[in-house]
């Protein structure tokens, strides 16, 4: 009875925020590596540590961040995923206890290990402008991508740099309420669409129809 009742007091201090851990902060854009660690004072029991992939126009953007945990985001994977130059991948890593985050290293957990889970969306990416893009092909969707996103925005990548883009792609189911918060080595600028739609399921061989089956070649370019 003891037990239950300290139990539930732990549970109602986590939730109100009372009980506190202390976990590592860093920041590194550009770098598979943390520089500077400071200390920071979190909600809750854990702390956590994001490593990023980012490949945009077969440029590639490593991001690491040490900070409070994102239950969300606790082992767990955010990946956007496109035919046309665009590919994302967010990797959470969390632990429990005062500056459990601070052995944690970076980790391609999810980075292109993801099976392929017979679903597609259209892939178009552009980073020229925000007024969309057309897709002239699909992209098929990995992992817990089962929704089709549709983005516009000019966003600042971890160099500095400025780039108007309109992406369509498969996306981590959610993650259009998950946000690109957890996308840490780029900034909105000026956030004009975020949308996502179910995923299309991909037809097995054996029931698709020749013409069902010519026109998904066409589309996948096969």
């Amino acid at each position: 009875m003891n037990e239950i009742f300290v139990f539930l007091i732990l549970s109602a201090m986590v939730t109100t925020g009372y009980l506190k851990t202390m976990c590592k902060r860093c920041w590194s854009l550009d770098s598979t590596e943390c520089g500077t660690e400071k200390d920071a004072e979190c909600d809750g029991t854990k702390c956590m540590m994001l490593s990023e992939y980012f490949n945009i126009s077969n440029v590639i953007y490593n991001t690491v961040k040490k900070t409070c945990a994102t239950d969300i985001m606790c082992d767990n994977c955010f990946s956007v995923s496109t035919n046309h130059g665009f590919k994302l991948r967010s990797s959470g890593e969390c632990r429990e206890g005062d500056n459990s985050n601070a052995e944690l290293e970076y980790k391609e957990q999810c980075h292109d290990k993801m099976p392929l889970n017979n679903f597609m969306c259209p892939s178009c990416y552009v980073n020229t402008s925000t007024d969309g893009c057309k897709s002239n092909g699909m992209v098929l969707c990995r992992g817990n991508e089962l929704e089709c996103l549709k983005y516009r925005s000019l966003v600042q990548l971890s160099d500095g740099k400025e780039v108007p883009m309109s992406i369509q792609a498969c996306i981590t189911e959610g993650g259009c309420k998950i946000g690109l918060g957890v996308v840490v080595g780029a900034k909105q600028l000026e956030a004009i669409e975020m949308t996502c739609t179910p995923a299309i399921p991909v037809v097995p061989a054996r029931k698709k129809p020749k013409q069902l089956q010519a026109k998904l070649d066409l589309m996948l370019g096969l």
